[in-house]
């Protein structure tokens, strides 16, 4: 496993405790949300939050073409409080063959008990590709607290379909070859 420190870039992180009766934590239990804009960490009401939050949320991330990149924020609604100041964030990219990990990256809380992270990613296309699907999970000693799927998509690389070849390949002859072994052949 590889680290994903250059890849991912946890700028900005909120993190809040949540009471047992937190509307918005039983709505999105064990999910991530993610948006293109940064997530609201307040609102007039639970409810007006958790409208606010579906609303806002995307699960496709178009390309940065400046710097080749996706910025993404989430919202992470924990299963269960984090009993621990560390977690893992875990990106997998799911295929036909099932799923492989891109990477990973050690985050740390100011404190035990977080019960919902907010916060922002950033994930580059030499990392991590273009045009795939991503689940990415939030786990801590093994236990999955929270996981989401959405896309990264761009444009690949541009072949032009112009291959060159030296006199020799064009002839025939492999590398080193004279002219008498290239008429052996």
């Amino acid at each position: 496993m590889r680290s994903i420190a250059l890849s991912l870039l946890v700028i900005f992180s909120f993190v809040a405790t949540a009471s047992a009766d937190d509307l918005p934590n039983r709505v999105f239990n064990g999910k991530i949300m993610t948006s293109s804009k940064r997530f609201p960490t307040t609102s007039k009401s639970q409810s007006a939050y958790v409208a606010q939050i579906k609303k806002q949320s995307t699960s496709n991330f178009m390309e940065d073409k400046t710097d080749h990149s996706w910025m993404i924020y989430f919202a992470a609604f924990l299963k269960k409080p984090l009993n621990d100041v560390e977690y893992t964030i875990k990106f997998y990219e799911l295929g036909g063959a099932g799923q492989r990990l891109l990477g990973t990256s050690d985050q740390f809380n100011d404190e035990r008990g977080q019960k919902t992270i907010v916060s922002k990613i950033k994930l580059d296309k030499k990392g991590f590709g273009v045009n795939k699907e991503i689940l990415m999970t939030i786990e801590n000693k093994g236990t999955v607290y929270a996981s989401t799927r959405f896309k990264i998509l761009g444009e690949g690389e541009h072949f032009s379909g112009k291959v060159n070849f030296s006199e020799d390949e064009a002839e025939g002859k492999e590398n080193g070859d004279s002219d008498d072994d290239a008429k052996k052949k």
